[in-house]
């Protein structure tokens, strides 16, 4: 079976917006993920040499995702990592049985390496991811899009 992970770009004002393709949803916010990386960076020229994993918890998916693509960003700009691939594991839908309500939660690795700018490169300056037009839609049933804008 053939894993659909790919991302492209559309234009959104002056921001642009990231549509991930995914045969599942956790393949859709990987692709965004990588899609958004590669707006700032070279992902072809980055190395796998170290994984990085972070656990989140959101009241919908659609904040997963948000969450998901922010805590990259985060990790460019304030750890100075380049990410080659992520993985979504564990992606689920947990119930509180006391309060009758649901809450998401999910683990993500991050592989990569510390940045070099004359390795990696620098394309754009990605200033924010938005909840402006935020979406994660089954198109059929091995067929997921993510999308995210984000502010450049």
């Amino acid at each position: 079976m053939t894993i659909l992970r790919e991302f492209e770009y559309e234009d959104h004002t002056a921001d642009i917006k990231v549509i991930g393709h995914g045969n599942t949803p956790k393949r859709a916010i990987e692709s965004v993920i990588l899609g958004i990386a590669n707006v700032i960076y070279d992902i072809d020229k980055v190395e796998k040499k170290q994984e990085i994993n972070i656990n989140l918890k959101a009241n919908d998916i659609l904040e997963i995702l948000y969450k998901s693509a922010k805590n990259f960003l985060d990790l460019f700009y304030t750890k100075k990592i380049v990410i080659r691939d992520v993985r979504v594991k564990h992606l689920r839908k947990i119930k509180v049985r006391e309060k009758k309500t649901f809450f998401w939660d999910v683990d993500i690795t991050f592989f990569g390496e510390e940045y070099n700018p004359e390795k990696h490169g620098r394309k754009k300056e990605v200033k924010a991811v938005t909840y402006h037009d935020l979406n994660l839609t089954k198109i059929t049933k091995s067929h997921w899009i993510g999308e995210v804008v984000i502010d450049v």
